[in-house]
């Protein structure tokens, strides 16, 4: 039996999905919570993404923002509440959702699982709060006391799982444990739909970075950065393999993906890079919507990535698609097949900058037979 009963979802006017996701999350996440709005079309499914850090880093502001636009184009969700720069700002939403009634609030966080809960029993009185917690973050008996905002608590049992299992799995456990629902495997899948509209700027931005006529090779889709140093690879050693795969075939177009606090910096160093090489290469960071951003990556011919969204989104448009991983949470890995590799770094500190560019560049050649 779920945690949350039929009855109580056919009774419920209003849910709230408290989650401080990123953009890779709500791939997998999304497919889950329209899957329970189809089937309780009823309920009015509100999403909680703010993380509590009340601060004013413009990347998890801006990245907020750019989850709120997709969150807003799904059409499956009523209100979202997104990042803030201040406590004060933080409680104006507490205060707002408080107004909306929720007869259900369901948390779900890896870190800060008993603030979140804190935070749910402040916003309704009345409502049935659930809160997922990670296994680290439970001490036992304990949990009835640290977690008391809650009604219920779930922890997901690993043994459940089977060994090698995809992070939809364990969504699809969660999901089922605590409201219920099943979905088949071919249902699992992410899939990200871009609205027509973002097409004309995407062949736009394309035809002006790209305009020599004679030079319209593969499109190759790189991303050297993340939030987390330890996950990033240098820009130069992404110089390093655009020159090395620009050598097989001179027409290669090459797009680096940066957030826009990083734009500047990359433009500056990325002109200098083209100014001696001449090879054809443009920075990208998504200008007004979020969509920008998969749409171009559905355009390209081969993805190289770290462990950010990007691997993600070229998972779910089906593109050929090169990562690189730390070897932590291989659930978060795509499947392996002809047109999908991930390799992890194994060297060294184990960060990604210690994976070597020749590394990458062999595993180029081979996934586009040119050994």
């Amino acid at each position: 039996m779920p945690i949350v009963s039929t009855k109580q979802l056919q009774t419920c006017q209003r849910l709230l999905f408290i989650s401080p996701v990123a953009l890779g999350d709500f791939l997998y996440l999304k497919t889950f919570l329209i899957a329970l709005k189809k089937q309780y079309a009823h309920i009015e499914i509100d999403i909680w993404l703010d993380d509590i850090r009340c601060n004013s880093d413009s990347w998890r502001l801006s990245r907020s923002k750019i989850l709120q636009q997709w969150m807003d184009t799904e059409g499956a969700f009523k209100l979202t509440y997104g990042c803030t720069d201040s406590k004060l700002a933080m409680q104006n939403h507490v205060e707002q959702a408080k107004l909306r009634q929720y007869d259900i609030i369901f948390c779900h966080s890896v870190s800060k699982s008993r603030q979140f809960s804190r935070i749910a029993r402040n916003i309704s009185d009345s409502a049935f709060i659930v809160s997922s917690i990670p296994k680290s973050a439970s001490l036992g008996w304990l949990d009835k006391i640290l977690f008391r905002h809650s009604n219920h608590t779930f922890i997901l049992n690993e043994n459940d799982l089977p060994e090698s299992h995809h992070i939809t799995d364990r969504y699809n456990l969660i999901f089922n444990q605590v409201l219920g629902l099943s979905l088949t495997s071919e249902q699992l899948m992410p899939t990200l739909k871009v609205p027509e509209e973002i097409e004309p700027i995407t062949l736009s931005w394309l035809n002006t970075k790209f305009s020599d006529p004679e030079k319209q090779g593969k499109l190759i889709f790189l991303n050297h950065l993340s939030t987390n140093e330890k996950k990033d690879w240098k820009l130069s050693q992404l110089f390093s393999l655009i020159e090395k795969i620009s050598a097989i075939d001179s027409t290669q177009r090459f797009i680096i993906n940066v957030t826009q606090e990083n734009f500047d910096s990359v433009s500056i160093k990325t002109k200098e890079f083209i100014t001696r090489t001449k090879i054809q290469t443009a920075v990208f960071t998504v200008n007004e919507h979020f969509f920008e951003l998969p749409s171009l990556i559905a355009h390209s011919d081969f993805v190289v990535t770290v462990d950010t969204a990007i691997l993600h989104f070229a998972f779910a448009a089906q593109r050929p698609l090169l990562a690189m991983m730390r070897e932590k949470k291989p659930y978060w890995a795509p499947p392996e097949s002809e047109v999908s590799h991930v390799m992890y770094a194994t060297e060294g500190r184990g960060y990604i900058e210690d994976i070597s560019v020749e590394r990458v560049f062999q595993q180029y050649k081979k996934m586009n037979s040119l050994n």
